[in-house]
């Protein structure tokens, strides 16, 4: 029982604040949290360290009661009462992306084995490059569901098991279709590590130094890439086989699920089921048909077609335009990886700190640069001079390969946080569209003029278009009547 102030009258109307909150202070433990009433009837919480149960005050006869009420674990994401655990979040999905990427790159990195085996054309490299987006882009939204209903952990190591059986699948293919249809279900695992992760990281971290944590997260993408780009080309030559490189990558995909299912956790729930928030239909399609939120997603298709031609075609660029060796064109690829991940973390930075929390002046940035560097590479054929080589894929590298963590931010940033999953993976199967026609079409263009020039300047045209929509952009969230 908790009695006003001493000197102050009894009385049955509401006790000022700054006594109830007085009296509580004395006899409740600070590691509780109690939800307590001004006056009779109506509720309101303050928070005495983490939460371990509540109260009901009611006033009788100028007396305050208290009534006990458990509330089950904190529903605070855990990032706001811990600093080290979300940080293992991030390692975990830094050792998932590291892998599913590295899995992502190996019909780019092993082109040059692939290619004379099944005879295919350089458009043909591109729609194998597109299959495992395809993918992806079946399973993004129901992945980000599934992950806004049963949280992230199974969606994820499942995910990569079924990566790992198709890779594993993929060593044993003997044909063009039998290869197809393998990438694609792989995508499929991949997708389901895509949209699951962004929400984690939204979840776990507060608003500012989301995008660096963001930023970490995606440097495994960069890692997986500086794998695949040197470790698959060695597999293949060392054993005279690149079927050995995708047993490897599918054994990596195994390990990763394993760690996710033992070690990741999930932000606890309310325990309280009137907690929970249902999503209007309505407030789903006002996001989809949101005129910003559309533009982000059309300046992310432009991203990925950049991104994913260069990855798709680099190593046969390298070795067939500019007439340097496998190892050459893997230790190029591992360098614009490298950098990309400085990129990541640096933009995340910038983004962060230098900008305010703002995230469309980024990608202004990356447009005009990312256009620049691919300019660069039309010119590298005439002017083949070896210190152009690493400097222009160093450009490349921290602008077409670096944007992805602030992009990943600002999608997940637009709606409210229980709209997070569905953003992410509404933004992940548009952005894909980029993934699955750009390779093909760059692929299409190098057919077509017998060489690749016209792709290169597609791919700057590409860029210029990412800087002039986001300068286009005028909302960075999406207000709450929207």
């Amino acid at each position: 029982m908790v009695r006003p102030s001493p000197g102050r009258p009894n009385r049955s109307s509401p006790l000022p604040a700054w006594d109830f909150i007085a009296s509580i202070r004395k006899q409740v433990a600070p590691s509780h949290e109690y939800t307590r009433k001004l006056h009779n009837g109506a509720r309101f919480i303050t928070t005495f360290g983490y939460t371990l149960g509540s109260s009901i005050a009611t006033i009788e006869n100028g007396e305050v009661m208290l009534t006990n009420q458990p509330v089950g674990p904190n529903p605070l994401p855990l990032a706001q009462r811990s600093s080290s655990y979300p940080w293992v979040i991030v390692s975990l999905l830094w050792v998932s992306h590291t892998v599913y990427f590295m899995n992502y790159m190996t019909v780019g990195t092993l082109a040059p084995f692939i290619q004379p085996e099944f005879k295919l054309s350089s458009a043909q490299v591109g729609f194998l490059c597109s299959a495992m987006t395809i993918g992806t882009i079946l399973i993004q939204i129901p992945a980000g569901m599934l992950c806004d209903r049963y949280g992230t952990r199974w969606v994820m190591g499942m995910g990569l098991w079924l990566t790992g059986s198709a890779a594993m699948a993929l060593s044993w293919a003997h044909g063009y279709g039998a290869l197809f249809g393998l990438l694609v279900l792989a995508g499929v695992g991949i997708g389901c590590n895509q949209a699951p992760s962004s929400k984690a990281i939204i979840l776990w971290f507060p608003s500012k130094g989301r995008a660096t944590a963001m930023g970490a997260k995606q440097t495994g993408i960069n890692m997986g890439g500086i794998l695949a780009s040197v470790l698959l080309p060695a597999i293949a030559l060392h054993y005279g086989d690149w079927r050995f490189s995708f047993r490897g990558a599918g054994l990596a995909s195994w390990f990763s699920a394993l760690s996710i299912l033992l070690l990741f956790k999930d932000p606890p729930k309310p325990a309280d089921p009137s907690r929970s928030v249902e999503i209007p239909r309505g407030e789903v399609r006002r996001l989809i048909l949101h005129r910003d939120f559309l533009l982000i997603c059309f300046y992310g298709i432009l991203l990925m077609i950049t991104q994913y031609s260069f990855t798709a075609y680099f190593f046969l660029y390298v070795t067939r335009v500019l007439g340097r060796t496998i190892r050459e064109a893997g230790f190029l690829m591992a360098l614009a990886f490298a950098v990309g991940a400085v990129g990541r973390i640096g933009w995340g930075v910038m983004s962060d700190y230098l900008l305010g929390g703002r995230r469309r002046p980024v990608f202004m940035w990356v447009g005009v640069m990312g256009a620049f560097s691919s300019l660069c590479f039309l010119l590298l054929k005439s002017y083949p001079l070896s210190g152009l080589v690493p400097l222009a894929v160093m450009l490349f590298g921290s602008t077409g390969m670096g944007w992805n963590a602030v992009y990943l931010t600002l999608v997940g940033e637009f709606p409210r946080k229980e709209l997070t999953g569905i953003a992410t993976g509404v933004a992940f199967v548009i952005t894909n569209v980029g993934v699955v026609v750009g390779p093909p079409l760059f692929g299409f263009f190098v057919d077509l003029s017998g060489g690749y020039g016209l792709s290169w300047l597609f791919m700057a045209f590409c860029m210029l278009g990412v800087a002039l929509l986001s300068k286009i952009q005028r909302e960075e969230r999406m207000a709450a009547g929207d």
